[in-house]
Order: structure tokens, then C-alpha cells, then sequence
């Protein structure tokens, strides 16, 4: 799934009924900084000793991630 659609699904999420959004992240502020701009959308938890590490693309940037983070917006 390409990260357009990832962030088309978030911002669906975020701006309808709400809720946690588990997710992949390259890791970079900047990356995040854009995500919150454009969604509202912030990085609630970054699992730590997590023993399923799971690879995967970046949300925003299609760059390789390790883990899942979860977002979710603020109220």
C-alpha cells in the first residue's frame, strides 16, 4: 500500500470518529512535524523493548521503519 493512501486512511481515522492509529515512522521530526500539520495528529506512544519488531515503510515518507508507533489527536 503506498504511503498516500496510509495517510489518506489516518487522516480518515483522525478527522471521523477518532481513536488510536498504529502506524509506521521513519523516525525523523520532520516527518512527524508534517504528519501533525497535516492531520492534528501526534505521536501518543513509541512502544519500547518491543519484542516484535516489524519492518516496514514510513507513513508520510515511504522510507524503511522498524516499528509502529501510534497516533492519535488531542483533544
Amino acid at each position: 500500500m503506498s504511503a498516500l493512501i496510509l495517510m489518506m486512511n489516518l487522516k480518515n481515522v483522525i478527522e471521523g470518529k477518532g481513536g488510536f492509529v498504529s502506524a509506521h515512522w521513519d523516525g525523523t521530526s520532520e516527518t512527524e512535524d508534517r504528519i501533525k500539520l497535516e492531520t492534528k495528529a501526534t505521536i501518543r506512544c513509541i512502544p519500547l523493548n518491543n519484542a516484535s519488531l516489524e519492518p516496514g515503510k514510513c507513513i508520510r515518507t515511504g522510507k524503511p521503519s522498524i516499528q509502529r508507533v501510534i497516533f492519535a489527536k488531542a483533544y
